[in-house]
Formats: structure tokens, C-alpha cells, sequence
């Protein structure tokens, strides 16, 4: 997966779950207002790779570092992939009134 889809499709799974949970929080307890209102800090730490392989290759593409790898079979070839760790956090708003 490239690093831009993950980032992406993190941040609109984690608004989607605290949207959910907001409503769920208020369904089943009245009384309550919900998640708090304010900014939230969503710190990302993630492992990617670069392949320097094929020359023919046009461009270059950073992606998610896969940790878990189910079947499928070994194949040997002449790159070299380099794992780097990119961290950053990202502030998001949440509106209890959602």
C-alpha cells in the first residue's frame, strides 16, 4: 500500500470510528454530551520502504513496510529494499454536536 492511501484511509477510519462512538456514547446514555469536543492528536509511526531495483522503472513509489506476510512463496531477486521510519502526528477537530 502506498504511504499517502494508508495515511489517508487511517484518518478516515479513525474520524468514521469516533463519529460512530459519538453516537453510540449518546444513544446509549443520554445524559451525556458524547466524546469531548476539541483537537485530537493521531501520532503515526510507520515503517516504509524504498526499492531500488529495476532501472526500467519509471518514478518512484514509497510504501507501508509489510510486517506480516501469510502464504505465498519466496522469490529471490537483485534489489535492494531500504525500511525507513517516518513519525508525525496530525491535530484533527471533533465536534461533539456531530
Amino acid at each position: 500500500m502506498e504511504l499517502k492511501e494508508f495515511i489517508s484511509e487511517s484518518i478516515k477510519q479513525i474520524t468514521d470510528g469516533l463519529i460512530e462512538g459519538n453516537q453510540y456514547i449518546r444513544e446509549k446514555s443520554p445524559n451525556s454530551e458524547g466524546i469531548e469536543s476539541g483537537y485530537r492528536k493521531i501520532h503515526f509511526d510507520i515503517g516504509v520502504q524504498s526499492n531500488e531495483g529495476n532501472k526500467d522503472d519509471v518514478g518512484a513509489k514509497i510504501t507501508v513496510a509489510q510486517i506480516f506476510q501469510v502464504g505465498g512463496k519466496a522469490e529471490s531477486s537483485s534489489s535492494t529494499i531500504n525500511t525507513n521510519r517516518i513519525q508525525f502526528d496530525v491535530l484533527i477537530a471533533i465536534n461533539h454536536k456531530i
